[in-house]
């Protein structure tokens, strides 16, 4: 058991625990429900416009990045971004359903 335990110190513990680290990361991403997204997203049009493409002054939301976006709708959820409505309208959505809308805005063609 000595020897598995010396084996297993220093460097090649610390390059097991980073590649279990990554790994884990992908048991936390969500699968994307096209249907799902498309559903939640319906409570974004009447401010961005139809599947995000605004004709106003408000942001054109279609073709973010799903990164960009998921943070973005994030930091108006925990409040470390202000903005008119959506910090009340993120509110309403777990973080979940929130990476399904930013999945489906940007598989939104410009």
């Amino acid at each position: 058991m000595e020897k598995i335990w010396v084996y297993f110190k220093g460097a090649k513990m610390k390059k097991i625990t980073v590649s279990l680290l990554c790994l884990s990361s992908f048991l936390l991403a969500t699968d994307y429900d096209p249907v799902r997204g498309e559903m939640l997203s319906l409570s974004c049009a009447s401010c961005h416009g139809t599947d995000g493409k605004s004709n106003t002054t408000i942001p054109y939301i279609a073709g973010v990045s799903k990164a960009s976006m998921h943070q973005t709708l994030l930091d108006f959820k925990s409040g470390k971004r202000v903005g008119t409505m959506m910090q009340k309208h993120v509110k309403g959505f777990t973080d979940e359903e929130l990476e399904q809308v930013s999945y489906y805005f940007s598989k939104v063609k410009r």
